[in-house]
Order: structure tokens, then sequence, then C-alpha cells
């Protein structure tokens, strides 16, 4: 049942790149990947990534515990309540606190044993059997066990209807809430044994229970943080309250002062002391964008900057008090959003027109420094089953033709993009919004700017539909096709499409549903293809970049473990001051 998700698995590994406070001496980036590649080392070798216990062996007997670690992102906390989360900054912080029944070993995406030592699976697929850990408490004092497994898990599928559209993660891992969930029941076997029963096989079950909205709360702060209110802004768990984000980390949630600083402490009892975070502290500080992150490192304000331009990694390079970190090759996709809901974009030939307007290479060159490719579908070409999709190059000429043939007089189209974040795939969003409104525009198209706040309204409202058109991206939690054609773009929830693009894709659904359940690679091979073939004649959205992204730190940091996905985690990290 699983032989097909391991290989998608293994196919395409995120390699790991450990610091060593090695300055501006760091590796050079991977050189740029042509549609046809395969998958290539950026860092290391292509030997398997270190356990996160090797990881921190490989900080050597010399590592120091204490300080507190400063890090930069470009954006801040959302939502406190993993299940409620969608983004990845609110998805970076929740890591060093929360953990799942399944875990990937750091930077790389083998499955690794979490809450749960081992699982097994009944011949049809249909149930899994999870061993836990014991002896694991949460940050509250209270058991991790049998019944605190269930209850988050019954949690989720029986979610207030109102808080449905927070929750996007579930009803996409488990086709839906409530009785369209897939999930016919989970049952305590003894106090360290649960089951799951599916009503349907679903070859990416395991790793979808990695993802971090599955992360496994503590009952007790649950009810005491009121996580069920039908309002998500009464909810205490949700928005930062006391209790909030109480998990079995190796770190504790502190404090979130909104638009100022996350905090989360050292956890003094952690289940496993050889894994143990080393500093004390991390405080997550959020930026606009990524120059304010360098000027605030290059300033010594923070040791960790997650993400930096690419046309800024020759400065940190030259500064020996900095050391830049290449991650791994692209697990990400930006995409230009079209919601069909909204005149002029039902016509198809105006979304041609679009693609055929946009010179993205030229936004390549200005706003990526080469790393970065043109996107050809919506995934990474390296993801198994992706195939070309031949999205339309800069062509002008053809852009006014499609608009001509279209018998839309005058296209008005009201444009999106977010003014206070910048995003692995997206550095620039302004700038990237302005090169595009251009383009548009030089063919005929007129322009509406808007602007929302990422974390004031932007994500919810463009997924209720509410954008004409938007900037947008994804990065992939696990590199396969699932996760980014139905966990980032086109999965159904309770037996619907999503808001988003504004159009019925039951064919393309069916499809990949059916791909899910092929019981072997030819037969996946074929329905993906079938998949990504509607995808095509319809063109949604236009693919626009791949790209890989750079960080950097203070020379003195160590022992961190980077991935393409952002999947890091910082107990292993120490400072060598």
């Amino acid at each position: 049942m699983d032989a097909r998700r391991a290989t998608a698995v293994s196919t395409v590994v995120l390699l790991v790149a450990t610091l060593a406070g090695c300055g501006s001496t760091s590796s050079p980036p991977p050189s740029t990947q042509t549609a046809s590649s395969q998958p290539q080392a950026s860092v290391t070798s292509s030997a398997p990534a270190p356990s996160e216990a090797a990881a921190s062996a490989t900080a050597t007997s010399a590592a120091k515990a204490g300080g507190t670690l400063i890090v930069a992102l470009p954006g801040d906390l959302v939502r406190t309540d993993p299940i409620l989360s969608n983004d990845s900054n609110s998805s970076y912080i929740e890591r060093q606190v929360m953990q799942t029944l399944v875990a990937m070993k750091p930077g790389t995406t083998e499955l690794a044993p979490g809450l749960a030592t081992s699982w097994d699976v009944s011949s049809d697929g249909l149930t899994y059997t999870f061993h836990l850990r014991q002896g694991v408490k949460f940050h509250d004092g209270t058991d991790f066990n049998a019944e605190a497994v269930k209850y988050n898990y019954d949690r989720w599928k029986n979610l207030p209807e109102s808080l449905h559209a927070f929750a996007v993660y579930y009803p996409i891992i488990f086709g839906g809430f409530g009785p369209a969930s897939i999930m016919r029941s989970i049952d305590v076997v003894d106090p360290l044994t649960v089951r799951i029963n599916l009503t349907q096989p679903k070859s990416n079950f395991l790793i979808t229970q990695t993802l971090f909205p599955l992360a496994i709360s503590s009952p007790a702060a649950l009810q005491a943080g009121d996580a069920n209110n039908a309002d998500v802004t009464k909810s205490k768990y949700a928005q930062g309250g006391n209790p909030a984000m109480v998990g079995t980390g190796p770190f504790m949630f502190k404090e979130w002062v909104p638009g100022d600083h996350v905090t989360v402490v050292k956890n003094p009892n952690y289940w496993d002391p050889a894994t143990a975070a080393y500093v004390d502290q991390v405080i997550f500080r959020p930026f606009p964008d990524q120059t304010a992150e360098l000027n605030a490192l290059q300033a010594g304000e923070v040791d960790v900057a997650q993400t930096i331009k690419a046309s800024d990694v020759q400065i940190v390079k030259s500064d020996p008090k900095l050391q830049v970190v290449y991650r791994s090759q692209s697990c990400n996709v930006m995409t230009l959003d079209m919601n069909q809901s909204h005149k002029p974009l039902d016509n198809k030939q105006i979304r041609m027109a679009i693609a055929y307007a946009l010179n993205r290479q030229a936004y390549v060159d200005t706003f990526y420094a080469g790393l970065a490719n043109l996107a050809d579908n919506y995934m990474p070409l390296t993801i198994q089953y992706a195939i070309p999709m031949n999205v339309p190059t800069y062509n002008p000429d053809m852009a006014r033709q499609l608009i001509a043939q279209s018998g839309v007089k005058d296209p008005t189209i009201d444009f999106y993009y977010p003014p206070d974040v910048s995003r692995p795939y997206m550095p620039d969003p302004k700038g990237l919004f302005q090169a595009i409104s251009a383009d548009l525009q030089a063919v005929g198209f007129k322009i509406v700017p808007h602007t929302e706040g990422w974390t004031t309204g932007y994500l919810d409202d463009e997924y209720a539909g509410k954008f004409p058109m938007w900037l947008l991206g994804w990065t992939c939690d696990y590199p396969a096709i699932d996760n980014f054609l139905i966990t980032g773009f086109f999965g159904y929830q309770n037996g619907k499409p999503s808001p988003e693009f504004g159009f019925t894709y039951d064919d393309l659904n069916k499809a990949m549903q059916d791909a899910l359940a092929a019981p072997g690679d030819q037969e996946a091979a074929a329905l993906w293809k079938n998949a990504q073939d509607i995808i095509a004649a319809d063109f949604p959205a236009v693919p626009m970049f791949n790209s890989i992204v750079p960080a950097a730190a203070q020379a003195y940091v160590r022992g961190f473990v980077a991935s393409g996905n952002l999947n890091e985690r910082f107990n292993t990290v120490w400072l060598d001051k």
C-alpha cells in the first residue's frame, strides 16, 4: 500500500545543510535547473540525511547550552491553534512547540517516529494502528496517551462549521468534516495504542500525518482555552491566550505580542534528553520584507534571517560576521491566481492573454538573481509524476490577439497583492505586482490595484473567492504531486471545490482521488497525467517561478538543519559566542 508513496518521497529528497559557524565560506548555491533536470545536491552529498539525534551530535561535544536565539520571519504568526493555521509563518513557530504522531527526519522527507514509535497498516489500507511513546507529558503536565490522541482527532473531525474556513488542511487530508471525513472512527485500543479506521484507502495517509495542523494538543488546554468556540476571535487557544499552543515539543509557548514577537522557551522536562534544546528561548520577530530582515541581521538585532533576497547573497558573503545558508532545490511555486467567478476572468482567452503578456524571465532577473526557474507546472518538474504544461512564454502580440478574439472590450481586472510580507517564492510582492501590472497594461488591460494585510484578511479573503486576481504560491509540506495539486491548489472539501478559483472541477477531483488510490506507479502516473491535462486545458492560474530560497545567520549560529520546505527546528541550534 505504501510502496508508491515511499518511491515518491525518496525520489525527491530535500537535502540537509548544517551550519557550522563558517562565516562567509558556506557552500555555493546549486546551479539553476532546467525543466528536465534531475534533483541535484545543493549543499551536501546525496547521502542520507542525519536523524535529529545525529544532527545534535553534529554540533560536537563543544555545543554550549543557554542563550536567546532571535529569528527574523517575513511576517507574523496568524493563530496559535495548529488545526486553524494554514500559513508558513505560523507553522514555522508551531513546529518548535507541537508534535505529530509521525515525523520527518530533519532536512529530509524520510518518515520517522514522532509521538508514535511505530505503526501497522492493514492489508486493505483501511486501518492504521499507532503505538505511542510512553512517559510523554504535555507542557501543562498532563499525560500524553491514546485518549489524548483520540480527543484531538475527534475534535478536528467535528469542528464547528464556522471554523471550517480556517481549518483548510483537515478536509484536504480527510476529505471533509463530520460524515464527509474518510476517518470512519478512531479507537483507543489501550493507553498507548490507537487505531484509525478509514472508509477508503489513501496512499499518502502516513505522510499527511506529519503535517503541522495535525499536531497533538493537550485536551485539558484545548478545553481551558475554549478552542471549540464557534467565534475564532474568542478562542484563547487560537489567539495566543493562556493556555495556547500546548504541545509536547522541546520548546514551550510563552507569549505572542502581535506585530512584535513570539517567544518560545526551552522545555525543561522534554521527553527525549538526547534532542532537548540548547538555547533557553527563541524569539521570533516579524518583518515586512526581506530587506528589513537583512538590515536587522547586519545590525546584530537578530541571529537568523529565515529568508533573504537572492540578490543579497553577495552582501552576506562579504561580511565575515555572517554566513549564507543555501537550502536544497526548490519545493515551491509562485502563481498568478485568477477567480473565474469574476469577469472577465471567466474567459479562457483572457486568462491565456494574461500569461502571454508576462515577461517572466525579466522578473527572475530582477527579483530572484538567478535563483529561480520559470515554472511549467503548478509544482517543480522534479516532483514525481509532474509533466510539462507548456505554459505560455512572453509574447505581447499574442496577448493582444487573444484579447481581441475574446470579445471583451477594455478588459479591467482588480489585482491584489500583500504589502506587508515576503514569501519564499515571492521575495518582493510589491515589486512583482508593479512589474506584472506594467506588462498587462502594455497589451491593453486596465489594472485596478488593491492591497490587504497578510494576517488581516489577505489569506482568508483570497481563499473565500473575493479576489479576482492575486499573487500567491505554495511551499510544499512534502515533495509530492498531491501536496501541490490537492493540498495547495485544487482539493475538494466536503465534496465541493473551494471558492478560491471560482470553478467546479469534478473530473479533476475524481482523477486525483483515483490516483491516490491507484495500486501502482503505472496506474498512478496515468491518472496524474490525466489530472494535469485537465488543469492545463482550463488554465485557472499562471505558474510563475520555482525559487531556491537562501537564508542567513550570524557566524556564531551552529547546528541548524535547513530544509527546502522550511520544515526547520531550533532544538539543535547553539550559539558559539
